[in-house]
C-alpha cells in the first residue's frame, strides 16, 4: 500500500492546476483587452494636431466639462449642462507627448467604468487622469450623454482630449 497516492493529494494538485490555469487565462484576457483598447504609436505635432481638431470639431460649440489650470489642477467644472439623449458607450482618450513624439489612444467601455466606480484613474505614461480628483462620477458622465470632458494643453505642447460617445 506504500505506492498508492492518497485522494486528498490529487484534490490539492487539481485545485492548484485549476488556479494556475485561471491566472494564465486572466493574464491572457488582460493582454487582449490592452491590445484591443489601447493604441500607442509615434506621431508628429502636425499629424496629431489634425486628429485633435477632427475630434474637437464634433464638439465645436461646447466647453469641456472639466477645465484645468496650468498646473493640471481643476480650475472650473462646467456642470450646468442639460441632460442629453443618447446612451454613452465608450470613454475615449487621446494624449500626445511631444518630447517622446508619441500619441496614446484609449477606448474604455462604460461597463468597465461602472464596475470600477471608485478611484477611476488612468495613466498615460506618467500623466494621470483621475475622475475622482476631477470630481466627476460615472453617473455624471452618463447623465450628460456624449460630451467633451477635457481638452487640456500644456505649455510644452502636450495635450489630452477626453470625450464620451
Amino acid at each position: 500500500m506504500a505506492g498508492k497516492v492518497k485522494t486528498w493529494v490529487w484534490v490539492v494538485v487539481g485545485i492548484v492546476a485549476v488556479g494556475i490555469m485561471c491566472v494564465i487565462a486572466a493574464a491572457a484576457v488582460g493582454l487582449w483587452f490592452l491590445r484591443s483598447h489601447v493604441d500607442i504609436h509615434p506621431a508628429t505635432t502636425a499629424a496629431v494636431s489634425d486628429e485633435f481638431q477632427t475630434v474637437r470639431a464634433r464638439f465645436a460649440n461646447q466647453k469641456p466639462l472639466i477645465e484645468l489650470d496650468e498646473h493640471g489642477n481643476m480650475f472650473h467644472a462646467n456642470t450646468d449642462r442639460p441632460q442629453r439623449s443618447g446612451q454613452v458607450q465608450t470613454l475615449k482618450f487621446i494624449a500626445f507627448d511631444p518630447d517622446a513624439e508619441r500619441v496614446v489612444k484609449m477606448d474604455i467601455p462604460f461597463w468597465l467604468l461602472r464596475l470600477k466606480m471608485r478611484g477611476t484613474r488612468f495613466d498615460f505614461g506618467g500623466n494621470n487622469v483621475d475622475l475622482a480628483k476631477l470630481r466627476i462620477t460615472v453617473e455624471d458622465l452618463e447623465r450628460y450623454g456624449p460630451t467633451l470632458i477635457l481638452d487640456h494643453k500644456e505649455p510644452d505642447g502636450s495635450r489630452v482630449l477626453i470625450w464620451s460617445q
